[in-house]
């Protein structure tokens, strides 16, 4: 999550230079002893030496060390923090500045080789480094909207992000954005509102900084599974899912419908409502936290399949081009490969790996399957995804043994025709086709003229 290579730690624990000299004696320095890291010289390091041996007592009582090689004081409260995290041992490394006094001596910094130390009296003394040091210089440093750091880096427990506060708002890294975005005001408390990055969460971590909009009046930040725009009379509110697709469409907030004025409100099933300032727009919203809406999360599947160990992601949820549904995973028949939530039916739909492979491959040995090719290619994959989603939301079918339920839909753009048969008892999903029999693979025609959010 580093924007820049970090110079090394040292190697073994920094330690003081043990009666140091006053004055350098050649021969005799702890450089003619020791290796000298870089960057720095013998010139440097001797240099350090002697402020080690002759720092006065007035340095002392304000507080100031001096760590060889390098021939900077370090001081208070920025010295008290950087020992905290191990000195020269530390990331941080030695430090290459004096400390210095910011602009308008609202506070001090203390240069290092792998990046400052800050200090306020608001905020106390904190490293801001990386991609944090770098976000937060694009907003001006402390003279910025965020104002000091308030907090070291916070690694979230999802293994994915951490986050660094400050005086105005927050700035998140994760693995979906390595160079972090900051977020902060009502556009932050509705996202935590929402649970934040959480997993599971609406949106996820945020994927842009928050940007002011053309009218000078509302700003917007970008999420992971969505957005959140505020306008000062209407406030903050979420868009995601197909509702954010048809409001694109429609210009966004500059368009025909302007700004959110309200949440979206579930009216049956999946299907959601949303008020805008000149009108009202119908969808879904993202219910999973993965690549693709249609899924959720298979730790959220109550009683369902589990992925191969506890926390691992599921493989239909983290497709790659490079790999194949139950394919090129060791994984057993019952791993759960993707679930849907399905319009008036409280249990959720799953695909483990055994109905894919039985039902939907082209296997001599069990039947002629309903793709072209096997494995299927990402496209058919995803194509695969969004039939069998808009079909379990479509009208039922009835022409199914009394053990499974069905639903069907015909796509008026395409023409095709698409059935999912489910079993009752375990709704576990038993097959599905698209076209006008069951062998069909027009699994693009099922999907032609529908929102396709996973591209």
């Amino acid at each position: 999550m580093s924007s820049a290579p970090q110079q090394k730690a040292p190697a073994g624990e920094w330690t003081p230079t043990e009666n140091p000299k006053a004055t350098v004696v050649p021969g005799q320095m702890r450089s003619d002893r020791e290796e000298i890291p870089e960057p720095f010289t013998k010139a440097d390091a001797d240099k350090a030496e002697t402020m080690e041996a002759r720092i006065s007592m007035s340095r002392l009582t304000a507080g100031c060390q001096v760590y060889w090689p390098s021939p900077f004081e370090v001081c208070g409260a920025i010295k008290d923090k950087y020992n905290s995290l191990g000195g020269p041992s530390s990331f941080l490394l030695w430090p290459t500045s004096a400390e210095l006094t910011n602009p308008g001596n609202t506070g001090k910094r203390t240069q290092f080789l792998n990046g400052p130390i800050y200090w306020s009296v608001a905020g106390g003394a904190h490293p801001v480094v990386n991609s944090f040091l770098n976000r937060w210089g694009v907003h001006g440093y402390e003279a910025g909207w965020l104002g000091y750091p308030t907090t070291d880096e916070i690694v979230h427990a999802d293994g994915i992000g951490r986050r660094q506060e400050f005086q105005g708002g927050a700035i998140y890294v994760s693995l979906p954005n390595a160079i972090g975005s900051a977020v902060g005001g009502a556009i932050r408390d509705k996202w935590n509102t929402l649970g934040a990055e959480t997993p599971g969460s609406l949106l996820g971590y945020p994927i842009s900084d928050e940007i002011p909009l053309p009218d000078g009046q509302g700003r917007m930040n970008r999420f992971e599974r969505g957005v959140i725009y505020w306008h000062p009379t209407h406030g903050a509110h979420a868009v995601s899912g197909t509702i954010l697709l048809r409001w694109e469409s429609a210009g966004y907030e500059a368009g025909s419908y302007g700004y959110p004025t309200a949440d979206a409100v579930q009216t049956d099933g999946i299907w959601f409502a949303q008020q805008f300032q000149n009108g009202s727009l119908n969808g879904t919203i993202v219910i999973n936290n993965e690549l693709y809406y249609p899924l959720i999360s298979a730790t959220n599947v109550t009683g369902g399949p589990t992925a191969k160990q506890d926390g691992d992601n599921i493989p239909g949820e983290n497709y790659d081009s490079r790999l194949i549904p139950c394919m090129d995973y060791e994984v057993t028949g019952d791993t759960l490969l993707a679930a849907f939530k399905v319009r008036d039916r409280s249990a959720i739909v799953t695909i483990t790996c055994e109905r894919f492979r039985t039902h939907m491959a082209p296997n001599p040995a069990v039947a002629q399957g309903h793709f072209d090719n096997y494995p299927p290619t990402r496209s058919e994959w995803y194509n695969f995804l969004g039939c069998t989603f808009y079909t379990l939301n479509g009208e039922d079918f009835t022409n199914t043994a009394p053990a499974n339920f069905g639903r069907q839909r015909g796509n008026i753009h395409s023409g095709v025709k698409s059935v999912t048969v489910v079993n009752k008892t375990t709704s576990q999903f038993v097959t599905g086709w698209a076209g006008d029999n069951e062998f069909s693979t027009e699994w693009s025609g099922c999907v032609q003229g529908l929102p396709v959010l996973w591209q």
